[in-house]
């Protein structure tokens, strides 16, 4: 939140409709306003700052106002003492990038939290984490450059296209150009997504970053299609299931429908990533072992994606990798 002087009111205009990295705080949400106003109901006025901080800035929906300092700890709410005493800590320190040791301070710290969190999540980590280490190879596989439409339909905590911003940087790209996207269909994980993204200096348009199932409901369309990206990278959830009814652009399903139940949706999500890139695009995603071998329809896919000539590699990777399933994964590589 900000807390330098108000700017004047054109340029509260111009922030109002930037999307490039920059916010309107509203008076309610300033710091000022926090630290030499906010007395009372503590609690209250920090929601309320919060919420207007939300509504004032699209690409924050859902991301902070479901914050809540009246929540209750044991029995009883925070006391307006402890919350002044927080205000006043924070006070003490600017945390602008030109105060940090690195630019990306914030971000980083985020990252690690989110690391920290999996570790002890345990099986739910592996909805919104997937380690840095394997996320990282298959950037590298990718190599994004400067200008490009980069694409994650399971963004988990967005991770990788964190990643993929970093990698144009350290190669001397202008990472500015670069257009961002990704769906995640668990709306917690979603905000968290959203926040990283932030803090890593990603401020896409607030379309870019959908909450819906991406087999069942894509929202990203252009022109009554599906949107092309020029890099899709993901992890999927492994062996979900999922329903044909109410699917939508199922031509992107060319080599056919998994069964709905036994947990088989891998394919479908390996399909669709195929059907969204444009004609010199690339994809990397994340797979567990069983879509190499199982039966069935799903050979019938593999099969179709041999013949088409559409997968470049399978990197296999070891059991014990991923947070919540000891079971060994690969990575499939499509290259035009």
């Amino acid at each position: 939140m900000s807390r330098g002087a108000a700017p004047s009111a054109p340029y509260l205009c111009q922030l109002r409709k930037s999307c490039n990295g920059t916010f309107f705080v509203p008076e309610r949400a300033r710091w000022n306003y926090l630290k030499d106003e906010l007395h009372s109901d503590v609690g209250n006025g920090l929601n309320k700052a919060l919420g207007a901080l939300e509504n004032e800035n699209a690409i924050l929906e859902g991301v902070v106002s479901h914050i809540d300092f009246n929540k209750t700890v044991g029995k009883s709410k925070v006391p307006d003492l402890k919350l002044r005493d927080l205000i006043r800590h924070f006070s003490k320190y600017r945390l602008r990038n030109e105060d940090f040791e690195f630019p990306d301070l914030l971000g980083a710290a985020y990252e690690y939290l989110i690391k920290h969190f999996a570790d002890s999540a345990g099986k739910k980590a592996g909805e919104f984490y997937t380690p840095r280490d394997v996320a990282r190879l298959m950037v590298r596989l990718l190599k994004p450059q400067q200008g490009m439409r980069i694409y994650d339909p399971c963004l988990g905590s967005g991770g990788m296209l964190i990643l993929s911003k970093e990698y144009v940087e350290q190669h001397q790209g202008n990472a500015k150009n670069l257009s961002f996207y990704g769906q995640e269909a668990n709306g917690g994980v979603c905000a968290i997504c959203k926040m990283n993204m932030i803090l890593h200096g990603i401020v896409t348009d607030e379309k870019a970053i959908q909450n819906d199932d991406t087999i069942a409901n894509p929202l990203h369309i252009e022109g009554g299609e599906l949107m092309r990206f020029d890099r899709v990278i993901s992890n999927p959830p492994f062996s979900q299931n999922y329903s044909i009814n109410g699917l939508k652009f199922n031509e992107h399903f060319r080599f056919g429908l998994c069964p709905e139940n036994g947990k088989k949706a891998d394919l479908m999500f390996v399909q669709h990533m195929i059907s969204v890139l444009r004609p010199q695009g690339m994809m990397a995603t994340v797979m567990p072992h069983g879509v190499l071998f199982r039966g069935g329809i799903e050979k019938q896919i593999r099969q179709g994606f041999i013949e088409d000539d559409l997968l470049e590699a399978v990197i296999g990777l070891p059991p014990n990798l991923f947070y919540g399933t000891g079971i060994p994964a690969c990575i499939l590589v499509r290259y035009c």
